[in-house]
Order: C-alpha cells, then structure tokens, then sequence
C-alpha cells in the first residue's frame, strides 16, 4: 500500500504556504524586484484564499518549482544562468529557515496512526512514494514516531521520481510485489494517474488534507477521513 504525504498523511497547508511565501520573499531580496513577489506566488499557487492544493507548491517537486521560479525571474530581465542561481539560493534560504518548523507544520491527519497501526496488525505493507525528499520524508516520519510502519520511503531525489509510472513500479520491484498486487493512496490527480499507468491493482483518492478539496477522478473510491477506512 503506498502512500502520498503532504495532504495525504499530513496536514501541510500551513508549511507549504509558509514555504510559498519564504521562496518569493528570498527571490525578492536577491533580485531586488518586489514587483515580482505577485507572479512568483501565483507561480507557486499561493493566492489570497491559501494554498491551491493543485498547485505547483502542492503537487509538484522542488525542481519544477525552481524552474517556475527562474522562469518568472528570466521572464523579468533576468539572465537565464543568473536566474538559475538566484532560485536555487532563494530555495535553500526559505529551506534553512523553515528546517527547524517543518515537522511541527506538518503533523498527521487525524485517524491516521490508528490506521497505519491496524495495517501493520493485518501484515500490509506500507510505503511512502512523495514528491518530498527523502530526507524531510524520513524527520517527519521519526518527529512523529510513524517510522516504524513503513518498510521504505521513495522520495523525490530518486530517479525516476514521482509522478513517473516509473517511479511506482521501481518502488513496487523494491517491495517485491507485482504492480498488480500494489494500490496508491493520494489527494492529487497526478498519484491516481500515475497509478493507473503503472498498473496498480487499485488507487484512492484522499480528501480530507485540504481546505479546498479537490475534484479528482479516476479512483475506486474516495476518503475524506482515515476512520472511514475502520474495516481494515
């Protein structure tokens, strides 16, 4: 059973509208081009109603998301090799600054441990494929001592990374378990997809995580609360 993160295992909107906010104010700061700091947030998906949880800050990984950054500074009369550098050094400042918050802006779902610890009683595997990274993925599974019901964690430094096929099926090989024999768990269109192209034996849509619940489609079924899953 696999497991999306951010808005599936934990609660991040507070952390990714914080994080949206500190990359543009580091980007504002290097630049010197306040004028930037509205297209960067609306890069970001950040808007005056909060995070878009289909948005690039929600969905995407920390790559695509310099390159929209570097993209908004090239598109401003930037250099594109400045621009490069100048998102990368804004992203490990907004990192730096949030590194000591960003497990305790994450916590998990309500439901979430008595689940997982009803899984691990029936023998399931369980696993995390997020477009995270590895290690932030595994300081919040040890802050909220949730380490010990996952057999591995597949984060976004691995190539091929999550929304890739690809991605579930190495991490299904790794498990060793067929594709078939596999499900996803997730709050974003691009898990469901990814699923169903990878040929997971099912997938379901997580709805609780967000404040503005999306409408995605393409699922055996859909979760607003880890209760509803009690059978298991």
């Amino acid at each position: 059973m696999l497991f999306d993160k951010d808005g599936t295992l934990c609660n991040s909107e507070n952390y990714l509208e914080a994080l949206a906010n500190a990359r543009a104010s580091f980007c504002i700061d290097i630049s010197a081009k306040p004028e930037l700091f509205p297209p960067l947030l609306a890069a970001y998906g950040l808007s005056k109603n909060g995070i878009n949880p289909a948005g690039a800050t929600a969905v995407a990984s920390r790559n695509s998301n310099l390159i929209s950054t570097a993209t908004v500074l090239a598109m401003n009369g930037v250099d594109w090799c400045a621009a490069q550098e100048w998102a990368e050094i804004a992203f490990s400042r907004a990192d730096f600054a949030l590194a000591d918050r960003k497990a305790q802006l994450t916590p998990p779902l309500p439901g979430l441990v008595a689940l997982l610890q009803r899984l691990q009683q029936k023998g399931i595997t369980l696993a995390i494929l997020s477009s995270d990274l590895g290690p932030s993925l595994e300081t919040f599974l040890q802050h909220y001592e949730l380490r010990q019901f996952f057999s591995a964690v597949y984060g976004a430094e691995r190539n091929p990374s999550k929304p890739s096929p690809a991605a579930a099926l190495t991490l299904c090989n790794e498990l060793g378990f067929e594709p078939q024999y596999c499900g996803m768990v997730g709050d974003a269109q691009a898990d469901l997809t990814m699923a169903a192209a990878a040929g997971l034996g099912w997938n379901l849509a997580y709805n609780g995580g967000w404040k503005q619940p999306l409408q995605l489609s393409g699922s055996h079924g859909y979760l607003q609360h880890w209760d509803q899953l009690a059978p298991l």
